[in-house]
């Protein structure tokens, strides 16, 4: 696990508080220094190693073979299948309906339009060669199953403030890797269109991070609190930070 030093914060922090019509905006928070221990907490996630990962940095700018896709990808899908179910879990651990509410407004972006958010990706994947088939047979590396189980734990048998502190390094992560993974993908020559399920998370993943901020903003004035909530976030960012080293590895992407 990397705790790096807060960098300036004010430069990203714009990017979560002044967002597209359409995207979750945080509430307005009375006392600054509530407002400014969150962004610095986002701060912190963003320059994490998990977040800046040596391969997500080179693979936007560095091409990969169809087999070291099919890898990366197919280790994706075990990384994200299951997130909506385990951040659904997170309610019965409050009793708080403004809490509750996040929630359900982040998991309702996922599975609540017409077209779910996890049949984008499985048309995303069989656009690039990945079927259905093909996923059932693969054996993801034991660190994307720690991950999966990791974040499972984290989010449905937690305390509800180490969970939301997973949730908000999660959310905030996402809105970071999927930019790298979008920028990777244009660099593979793939068109706009097949990149529409990473475009579309790079705005909903802001307003899903300002949906943890609004619900976390009430309850971080001890230090008790801001303790369970980094915990959470730090924990889940070690495990991100071991995934990607892993499929670094599986992948054999030089950075």
């Amino acid at each position: 696990m990397t705790d790096l030093n807060t960098p300036d914060t004010k430069p990203l922090t714009d990017h979560f508080d002044n967002v597209e019509p359409g995207i979750r905006r945080r509430i307005a928070v009375q006392d600054p220094e509530i407002k400014d221990y969150l962004d610095g907490v986002l701060a912190k996630i963003a320059s994490h190693r998990g977040v800046e990962h040596p391969y997500l940095n080179a693979y936007r700018t560095t091409a990969l073979t169809p087999e070291q896709e099919r890898l990366m990808y197919s280790e994706c899908y075990y990384f994200f299948r299951y997130l909506p179910f385990y951040i659904t879990g997170m309610a019965v651990k409050t009793r708080d309906e403004m809490i509750l509410r996040e929630i359900i407004l982040n998991v309702a972006d996922e599975v609540g339009g017409e077209v779910t958010h996890s049949t984008l990706f499985a048309d995303f994947l069989a656009r690039i060669g990945i079927d259905k088939e093909h996923l059932d047979a693969y054996e993801p590396l034991e660190v994307t199953k720690r991950l999966n189980d990791g974040i499972r734990v984290l989010y449905t048998e937690s305390p509800i403030h180490k969970a939301l502190g997973a949730l908000y390094a999660d959310e905030t992560m996402s809105s970071i890797m999927v930019s790298k993974i979008n920028d990777g993908l244009r660099n593979q020559g793939y068109d706009d269109d097949l990149r529409h399920f990473w475009q579309l998370h790079i705005d909903v993943e802001v307003g899903h991070s300002n949906s943890v901020f609004n619900a976390i903003a009430p309850y971080v004035h001890s230090p008790a609190t801001r303790a369970e909530f980094e915990a959470g976030a730090y924990e889940f960012l070690g495990l991100v930070e071991d995934y990607w080293d892993g499929v670094q590895r599986l992948v054999g992407l030089d950075a």
